[in-house]
């Protein structure tokens, strides 16, 4: 079962991803798949093209890691995000 913490920041994660796909189209692919807890995100800088694979990329299968890994996770990815959303 996820924590208060890590649903903030999947939450923060869908937030920025609609916030840089604003800017430009198809470049963060956010996958939630409940039933075994994966959590995965890809990030297109320039835009999704076909055959071309993301330029970050973080999955993440959340009941197997320690807190701690799943926040210092999910960190990166915030990062990564507020740093495309800036420029």
């Amino acid at each position: 079962m996820l924590n208060r913490t890590v649903k903030e920041k999947m939450l923060k994660i869908m937030e920025l991803g609609f916030e840089v796909n604003r800017k430009e189209k198809n470049t963060v692919f956010i996958r939630f798949s409940g039933h075994c807890e994966l959590f995965e995100v890809s990030i297109h800088s320039k835009g999704w093209k076909n055959g071309v694979g993301a330029d970050f990329f973080k999955d993440m299968f959340l009941a197997r890691l320690s807190q701690r890994e799943t926040e210092e996770k999910l960190d990166e990815i915030i990062e990564e995000l507020e740093r495309l959303k800036i420029n």
